[in-house]
């Protein structure tokens, strides 16, 4: 039910859940750190204070995300995948 209305994001049979939980922490390890901290915070301060001091923060938290080596790997990966009518390829996280 919680699928269905959009409330949760995955759900598996109980008797796939360890193996789905173990795979999915494994993705969130080697994604976009940075961007899940960048965004755990921004909603803590809307959750805090609503949508005006989630905008307030907004600008500080996330440009340091535009000086990482990962966005700017990302988006020249993106810009030559576009240049050659092909579909991008899939984000490599580093951490940088």
């Amino acid at each position: 039910m919680a699928g269905q209305l959009g409330i949760a994001t995955h759900v598996v049979p109980e008797a796939q859940l360890a193996q789905s939980v173990e795979a999915l922490a494994q993705k969130l390890a080697v994604g976009p750190t940075k961007s899940y901290a960048a965004t755990r915070t921004l909603l803590k301060a809307w959750s805090a204070g609503g949508v005006p001091a989630a905008d307030a923060m907004m600008l500080d938290i996330t440009m340091d995300l535009f000086n990482t080596e990962d966005c700017t790997r990302g988006f020249l990966n993106t810009a030559e995948a576009f240049d050659r009518d092909i579909e991008p390829p899939d984000m490599v996280f580093n951490n940088r």
